[in-house]
C-alpha cells in the first residue's frame, strides 16, 4: 500500500517524513525596522527608490510642455480634418480604405 504525503503532513519545523534531517529556510525579509534586515541593504534600496522617484519626476516635469504643445497641435489638426472630411466624403472614405488595408498587410504575420 502507497502513502501519499499532503502538506498537511509536513511537521512545522520543516522536515520532510522519512527524512533524518531538513534545510532551514532563511529570512529574506527587507522591510525597514525588522532585526533581520541588513541595514546597508535597506538603505541602498530607500535610495533606489528615491532616485526612481526623482528621475520620474524629472521626466514627467519635462514632458509635460511637449505633450501640451501636442494637444494644441492635435487639437488645431482636427478640426481642419473635419472640413476637409466634410467637403470630400468619398475620397475620405477610399482613403481610410486604403489606410486600413495597408496596416492590415503590416499587421499580418509573415510565414
Amino acid at each position: 500500500m502507497t502513502h501519499t504525503t499532503s502538506p498537511t503532513d509536513t511537521p512545522a519545523d520543516g522536515t520532510w517524513p522519512g527524512r533524518e534531517h531538513h534545510v532551514p529556510v532563511a529570512d529574506t525579509s527587507m522591510l525597514p525596522g525588522t532585526e533581520t534586515a541588513p541595514p546597508a541593504a535597506v538603505s541602498a534600496l530607500h535610495r533606489a527608490a528615491q532616485g526612481a522617484h526623482k528621475t520620474i519626476d524629472r521626466l514627467a516635469d519635462s514632458a509635460a510642455p511637449k505633450v501640451r504643445h501636442l494637444s494644441q497641435t492635435v487639437g488645431a489638426c482636427t478640426g481642419t480634418l473635419r472640413s476637409t472630411v466634410r467637403s470630400n466624403p468619398l475620397v475620405s472614405v477610399l482613403a481610410a480604405m486604403v489606410l486600413g488595408g495597408l496596416m492590415s498587410q503590416i499587421a499580418r504575420p509573415r510565414q
